[in-house]
Parts: C-alpha cells; sequence; structure tokens
C-alpha cells in the first residue's frame, strides 16, 4: 500500500501539467480580447460543442470538428467563450469555442469596405438645348461675344489675336486657309461687337422701349410684385467690366426661384411669378428651367412640402420671360440651427487654405490665402484674388438647394464680371455652406449635377470649372463617375502611387490611398471651388498629373513622414473650431 503513494503522486502530477498546458485554457488567458483586421473578408460564425462534432462535418452544413480548429490559418482565428454555469463543474460543461472562418470568395463579397471610398450615385440633368455645335449661329455668337470682352482667353490665344487688335487679315483676304475650332468666329470677332458712343445710346434707347412693351403685356403681375426684369447692362461697372448676359441670367433665374420658395411659406394658394431676361436666349433660359424642374421632381419622390416649377412663357416674344408656378407651403418648422457667421467660415476656409495647400503644398500654383495662380505668369494666367463667399442655405427643409444655387451663380457671375486681373480680379471662389456639412450625399450628388448641368446650360466650360468640396468627402470607388468635379477615382489613384512612387517607399493600403485622396478635398465646411477654365488647363499643362497626386498621397498618409490620419482629423476639427 505505501509502495503505490508515489505512483499515484506521480499520476495526479502528470494531469495538472496536462491541464497547465491545454490549448484551450491557454486560448483563455491571452485570447480574450481578438483583434480584427481591419480589411477582413466577411465571416461565418459558428459555435462549436465538442462533445457533438464529427470528423464528417462540414461547414456549409455544420459547425467544423475540434481536430480542425486546432489548426490555425492565416485568415482565420479563434475565439473561446469565457461564460460558463457558476454551478456545475467544468468537467461536466466542457468548454464552447467559437471558431470563425472566411467565407468562399464570391464576386460581391471581395472587395473590403472603406471608410474614404465609396460608390456615388451619378445624377444626369438633360438639357432640351445642349448645343454647343461649332455650326450653331447663336453658340457661335455667343463665344465670339466672350472672345470680343475677353472673357475666354483661351479662344483669344487659339486665334492669334489680342484683345482690340485689327490687323489680322481673314482667311480670304490672306489667301490661306487659318486653321481655328470655332468655325466662323474669326471671320465676325473683329469689331463686330465694338460699338460707340452713339450705338450704346441707341441700343439702350430700344432696350428701354422693349422693357415698357413687355411690362405693358404683363402689367396686373407688374402691379402685384410679381414680375421682375433683370438686365445684364445695369451689373456692368467700373468694377464689373465683364459681365456676361447669360451669367447674370443665371443668378438671377436661381435667386428668384428661392425668393419664391420664402414667399411660398406664407401662402395657401398657388403663387405665379415672371422673370424676363432681355439679353440672353430662350435656349438659355429654356436650360436652366430644366435643371430646375429636374430637381423639383427629385425634392417630391422626397416629400417636399413646397413644390416649384419653371418654363417659357408664351405670351413673351421679344424677350425669353419665365413662368414660376409655386404651391404647397410648410407643414413643419425647422428647429433653429446655428450656423457659422460669413466672417467665421471666411476664417476657417483660410485656415484650411493655408495649411493644406500653401504649406503642404497640395496645389503648387497657390502661395497664400489671398491669391492664387501663382507660377503660370507664362502660360498667359495672372496671379488674382481668392474670392471668399458664404451661404446660409440649409439642406434641410425647403429652399436649402435653390439657396445655394442662388448664392453659388450670383459669386460665379461677380467673379466673371470682375475680370480675370487688376485689383480687383479674380482668380477662384472658394464658397462655404455650413448647412450642408451634415449631408455629403446631397451635396456632392444633386447639387453639383446641378452646378455641373448650369455650366452647360449657358456654355461656360471654356470658362469655368466646379470642384465639390465637404468635411465627409470620400473619393470615387471606380463603379460610378459622379462628375467633373470630384475626386479622381480609387483606381486611378491606386494606378499612380504604384507608378510613381519610389521603390524604397513603404507601400500603402488601399483604404489609406483613398484617405490621402479624400483629405485633400475635407474642408472645413461644404465648399464651391470655381476656377477660370484658362487656370485650369495651364495648371493640367505645367504639371505631371499622377506624379501631382502620388505626392500628395504620400505627404498626407505616407508611412515615412507622412501627416497621418489622426493628426489629419484633428487638424481639421481645430480649423472649424477657429
Amino acid at each position: 500500500m505505501a509502495s503505490a503513494v508515489p505512483f499515484l503522486v506521480a499520476i495526479l502530477l502528470l494531469q495538472s501539467c496536462i491541464a497547465l498546458i491545454s490549448p484551450n485554457r491557454c486560448f483563455q488567458q491571452h485570447h480574450d480580447r481578438p483583434v480584427i483586421s481591419k480589411c477582413r473578408q466577411p465571416t461565418q460564425i459558428y459555435v462549436v460543442d465538442p462533445t457533438k462534432t464529427t470528423d464528417t462535418d462540414s461547414p456549409s452544413s455544420s459547425p467544423p470538428t475540434q481536430q480542425k480548429r486546432r489548426r490555425r490559418k492565416a485568415d482565420s482565428f479563434f475565439l473561446t467563450s469565457s461564460q460558463s454555469t457558476a454551478n456545475e463543474p467544468q468537467s461536466e460543461q466542457p468548454a464552447i469555442t467559437t471558431y470563425i472562418t472566411q467565407k468562399p470568395l464570391e464576386a460581391k463579397q471581395s472587395e473590403c469596405p472603406f471608410e474614404f471610398a465609396t460608390t456615388f450615385k451619378r445624377y444626369r440633368v438633360n438639357l432640351s438645348n445642349d448645343k454647343n455645335a461649332n455650326n450653331d449661329p447663336e453658340s457661335e455668337k455667343r463665344r465670339s461675344r466672350r472672345v470680343q470682352r475677353g472673357v475666354i482667353n483661351k479662344l483669344v490665344n487659339n486665334l492669334g489675336t489680342k484683345r482690340g487688335d485689327t490687323s489680322v487679315n481673314s482667311s480670304k483676304e490672306s489667301g490661306e486657309e487659318r486653321k481655328n475650332p470655332w468655325g466662323v468666329v474669326s471671320g465676325i470677332v473683329q469689331g463686330v461687337f465694338q460699338s460707340d458712343s452713339t450705338d450704346t445710346t441707341n441700343r439702350d434707347n430700344s432696350n428701354t422701349k422693349v422693357r415698357k412693351s413687355t411690362e405693358a403685356m404683363y402689367a396686373s403681375e407688374v402691379k402685384e410684385g410679381l414680375f421682375r426684369w433683370v438686365s445684364s447692362a445695369e451689373k456692368i461697372t467700373e468694377s464689373s467690366p465683364f459681365a456676361d448676359e447669360d451669367f447674370v441670367a443665371a443668378a438671377a433665374f436661381w435667386r428668384m426661384a428661392s425668393d419664391i420658395i420664402v414667399q411660398q411659406q406664407q401662402q395657401q394658394n398657388e403663387m405665379v411669378s415672371y422673370l424676363a431676361l432681355p439679353e440672353t436666349t430662350a435656349a438659355v433660359a429654356s436650360n436652366l428651367c430644366d435643371i430646375l424642374n429636374w430637381y423639383a421632381d427629385l425634392d417630391t419622390k422626397e416629400d417636399a412640402s413646397i413644390h416649384i416649377v419653371a418654363q417659357l412663357d408664351s405670351r413673351s416674344s421679344d424677350v425669353p420671360v419665365i413662368q414660376f408656378t409655386a404651391s404647397g407651403n410648410r407643414q413643419q418648422q425647422l428647429n433653429n440651427y446655428s450656423l457659422p457667421s460669413a466672417a467665421d467660415t471666411e476664417r476657417q476656409t483660410k485656415a484650411w487654405v493655408t495649411r493644406l495647400l500653401v504649406e503642404l503644398g497640395v496645389c503648387p500654383f497657390t502661395k497664400s490665402s489671398q491669391k492664387s495662380g501663382q507660377g503660370l505668369g507664362d502660360q498667359g494666367v495672372p496671379v488674382a484674388n481668392i474670392m471668399y463667399r458664404h451661404s446660409d442655405a440649409l439642406s434641410r427643409g425647403d429652399g436649402g438647394v435653390y439657396l445655394i444655387m442662388a448664392d453659388a451663380w450670383e459669386a460665379i457671375s461677380d467673379m466673371v464680371a470682375a475680370g480675370p486681373s487688376g485689383k480687383r480680379g479674380v482668380s477662384s471662389i472658394l464658397l462655404s455652406a455650413p448647412g450642408f456639412d451634415e449631408d455629403f450625399a446631397l451635396w456632392a450628388g444633386p447639387v453639383f449635377a446641378m452646378l455641373e448641368a448650369g455650366v452647360s446650360a449657358i456654355q461656360a466650360e471654356e470658362m469655368i470649372g466646379v470642384v465639390c468640396f465637404h468635411p465627409r468627402y470620400v473619393v470615387p470607388d471606380g463603379k460610378s463617375w459622379p462628375g467633373f468635379g470630384h475626386m479622381h477615382s480609387l483606381p486611378r489613384l491606386k494606378n499612380w502611387y504604384s507608378q510613381y512612387s519610389s521603390i524604397s517607399t513603404i507601400p500603402l493600403e488601399d483604404d489609406e490611398i483613398a484617405a490621402g485622396g479624400a483629405f485633400q478635398r475635407r474642408t472645413p465646411h461644404a465648399v464651391i471651388n470655381v476656377l477660370r477654365a484658362e487656370q485650369l488647363e495651364a495648371a493640367e499643362g505645367r504639371r505631371s498629373t499622377g506624379e501631382l497626386y502620388e505626392r500628395n498621397i504620400r505627404v498626407l498618409m505616407g508611412k515615412e513622414g507622412g501627416i497621418g490620419l489622426e493628426k489629419l482629423t484633428d487638424d481639421l476639427r481645430l480649423e472649424q473650431e477657429i
């Protein structure tokens, strides 16, 4: 009996050692909180009871066997439940292990979801009079008028003439065929739209007669304050020598729509108003109506309480007159929103420009928060002022989109009127709309689709471009094309980063590249950036686009000296609080 004691003691010690080195015990002690990869594929979760598993079980029908759980793979890990029944012995309640494994790969589930990239819904506004062909007389007349005034520098350069230069012979006189991308423009641009004081006086007298006859036709509406006449001639001043009829028309159109929404909030009945645009064309007026009606239809689907539509009024044949019809009224009052003031947003946006564009060099042609266009003088692009504007438009409720369109087009019209150079010249616009900070989908989608359509509506592609910024900006994932004003897609950014980055550079993950693209467009508030077309063209000719974006992504998110996500986020937050 005494000889058996040492043997029993040896058995007990061996059992204790086995219990201590048990895989389940080790996992419970060291893996209570698993770390999940940021880019892990979708998974299936199985709860496994070791007492009920068999070697014939398959993941598709039942949990894996205990033997398979011990084979640790790179794309799977174990999670052991720490829950147990306190009143029952551990030996009678086997540990239950949760096994997580990757699903079989499927096409729709093979991509990692990104915080900084998404599929943009493509909004397209169809214009009934989208005429940009060279043989369209109305389009050529508009272009030649803008060339004559010097508001399309690119066309002047292509024609080989300077504003006011009448020494260039036409193609017939020289006997040589001149290469001109704008058809007959070169034959009519020389002095056709120049007029002396006598011509100006005659034109003003004619406009006065047309206005009187038109207002007489709408006498009752004029008396009731439902008729508005907007002429670009009233906008031409010493400080605004380049006022353009169609830009003025677009600004007046959207201001009228925004004002009608405000008035309709106090109405119970349908309200009909009229806007006369004497210096634009019926085609432009019709295009503007198309844009408003497109959004009105979209807004109706979202149960807007006020509905507004626009169309050309058939009563007037001398000048385009637009009829606005508004119905409904606001059923619910919005809560009071405390938005930053114009002074606040200008200060905050300037701080962003200084940090990101100037100090970090994201835009190589912006060297201060006051002016832009530096380094493009030899391309004929002068350095001029950055115009900071503010809008109180709200994304929620009725009228916010109409108000931001009115504020934006008035700023754009003022920019064009100020000219591209001189003391008052404007090179670009940064218009902040803090009321849209919480609605990136509306801002990047319908709002910018309407702005883009507006540029086409007045055939201003050769004059301006609009660019989207937002505090929640994300880059397109490449599955759709959101429009001209957005950041390049993630696949293109990846390609540039791979092509131009140094071999020794530590590579970035896709979501890090996406973040590097997104933070180039993340501003303290929702911002509409408007640039002159010649500035965009000169910049594209001067720089290597791919190299610039690779450099910017590396500066912002690079693993070797890059700013990093945490600091980029903190810096933007601090700018919002300035």
